[in-house]
């Protein structure tokens, strides 16, 4: 049975599809790579140097029933304040303290407040929401303030921490780009030996098509044109240079 082509409207949206399919990728396979390279390690001290923080929550002490508490797995949005010594009681704050012998980053709300004669802050005390209210208070200076809590999204820290895995990220990232890009070579390739035939039928009815050859020389085109392009970029460093 002879195979139903597709009209030049059905070829046209599905064109379009696939080009709309691999923008959106792309632009996930970004947006993904920039949170996790935002991101610190999880078991690591250190918050990254850009304004917006994105601290995934790794332990309980934050679960409560105030509006903005939080659970593990969830996603701080954070920032760096603008004053660390006018924060206030109330505000969430993360900043480098010793567990276990360990410093790691720990994200508390303060609870109070020291204030100097001028009412600038000289300490920070701080809580768990999960703590019990009589627990003592850890202390920390205005200047080891990292980033102040401005919201969170929940669940979205799980990812965050799968990702940061090497092979995950492998798995989700690097062989979707991979295999796009592959694709588009093949889709290049196609189009130069489809434009070929029509070339060599077109300059005899009854001439003998070698698609084997033709699909040699499309190859070698299109890496004669990548080294071109490699060329011409080295070129243009030599002359900044």
């Amino acid at each position: 049975k002879n195979k139903k082509k597709l009209t030049p409207k059905q070829k046209k949206i599905i064109d379009i599809s696939v080009i709309c399919l691999q923008v959106a990728i792309v632009i996930v396979a970004i947006v993904i790579s920039a949170i996790v390279i935002a991101n610190p390690i999880s078991s690591s001290a250190q918050v990254s140097s850009a304004k917006t923080k994105l601290l995934p929550v790794l332990t309980d002490s934050m679960v409560g029933d105030n509006k903005d508490s939080f659970n593990p797995g969830d996603l701080i949005i954070a920032t760096t304040p603008k004053d660390p010594f006018a924060l206030k009681e109330g505000d969430i704050i993360t900043y480098v303290g010793t567990v276990n012998g360990v410093e790691e980053l720990i994200t508390h709300r303060i609870v109070g407040v020291m204030l100097d004669a001028d009412g600038k802050a000289i300490t920070y005390y701080t809580l768990g929401d999960a703590q019990p209210e009589d627990s003592e208070a850890l202390p920390v200076m205005p200047r080891g303030v990292l980033a102040v809590y401005k919201y969170h999204l929940k669940g979205v820290g799980n990812a965050i921490n799968w990702l940061q895995n090497d092979r995950n990220f492998l798995l989700v990232i690097v062989i979707p780009l991979v295999a796009l890009f592959v694709y588009n070579i093949i889709v290049f390739v196609k189009m130069i030996m489809e434009s070929k035939m029509d070339k060599v039928k077109e300059a005899g009815a009854g001439a003998v098509v070698d698609e084997e050859e033709i699909r040699r020389k499309a190859i070698e085109e299109y890496l004669a044109k990548q080294n071109l392009s490699a060329t011409d970029q080295d070129t243009k460093e030599d002359k900044t240079e």
